[in-house]
């Protein structure tokens, strides 16, 4: 099993953990909100449910990526993995600006209902969860650099801020201030939909082969380093889901015989993938001859 496939592996671990976190959470909360009457756990609750989507599409959308390359997807299909973070993000920001919309009629409308101090221990319990294992899963993201858990991992931090809210709503609610649950909501939901435009924002950078100009020119730089490249032209590099995929034109002494030349771009695509863990090189040779003396 080669290293790619073990960070498939990892991923699609991460995603599978998710789903059953927040299939049970979504489970406790609604049952306990029946119990103790509390619409906002009752809220959390299905909201939790929303979540089992998006942590669905990821692990689905990682599953599909660790297919092989066919005769309709020749560079494989790594890029589901990347369309499922997408997918997340239009869910948070759906979640954001419904808990923002129900906060605000609330405000206005001056309705704050007064949650059962009894559901704080459900939050408690939900909120140790969601940090210990939003934690578990942002570390998997950047060890398999998967962009679908790092998505999963921020929507967790984001309903562990929920919780975190419900949690304060009701011990504030417990001193006469039930307005500060809504006034908390507000803050969690602008939160939530930022957090949402960030995943967005990256993941509709990658499906549109946008890539890090940064991490180009050290690219340019580490090729450059070698002792028989003049020049580096037209480099240019795109992610396929965690994989990283680069074309460059290299310039080398044009009296260089063909298996030289070879051997040369072979230890480009070494190099490469070395140092950064590109996954194809594509290395074209053009001749480079010292310019005349006048």
């Amino acid at each position: 099993m080669n290293n790619h496939q073990q960070k498939i592996l990892m991923a699609a671990r991460g995603a599978a953990i998710s789903v059953s976190v927040y299939l049970i959470l979504s489970i406790l909360k609604l049952v306990f909100a029946q119990i103790f009457h509390s619409s906002s756990l009752q809220a959390d609750g299905l909201n939790n449910l929303s979540d089992i989507i998006a942590s669905l599409s990821v692990f689905i959308g990682i599953n599909i990526a660790k297919k092989p390359a066919d005769s309709n997807h020749h560079f494989g299909h790594s890029k589901f993995e990347t369309i499922a973070s997408f997918i997340t993000s239009v869910l948070m920001f759906y979640i954001g600006i419904d808990v923002f919309s129900t906060s605000f009629q609330r405000l206005i409308n001056q309705d704050f209902p007064v949650t059962d101090k009894k559901a704080m221990y459900v939050s408690i319990f939900s909120m140790f969860v969601l940090w210990f294992t939003s934690q578990y899963i942002a570390t998997l993201s950047k060890k398999t650099n998967s962009l679908g858990l790092k998505a999963t991992a921020t929507d967790m931090k984001n309903d562990f801020l929920i919780s975190f809210g419900t949690l304060l709503g009701t011990i504030f609610a417990q001193f006469g201030l039930p307005i500060m649950d809504t006034i908390l909501s507000l803050i969690v939901a602008v939160i939530i939909i930022i957090s949402g435009y960030e995943i967005l924002k990256e993941s509709t950078f990658v499906l549109s082969d946008g890539f890090d100009l940064e991490e180009i020119e050290k690219y340019r730089a580490t090729i450059l380093k070698h002792p028989k490249v003049h020049e580096v032209s037209n480099l240019r590099a795109r992610l396929n889901g965690n994989k990283i995929y680069v074309d460059v034109t290299i310039k080398i002494d044009g009296n260089l015989s063909v298996i030289e030349s070879h051997h040369i771009t072979e230890e480009i695509e070494t190099i490469l993938s070395y140092n950064f863990q590109v996954e194809d090189c594509d290395v074209h040779v053009e001749p480079y001859f010292e310019p005349k003396k006048a």
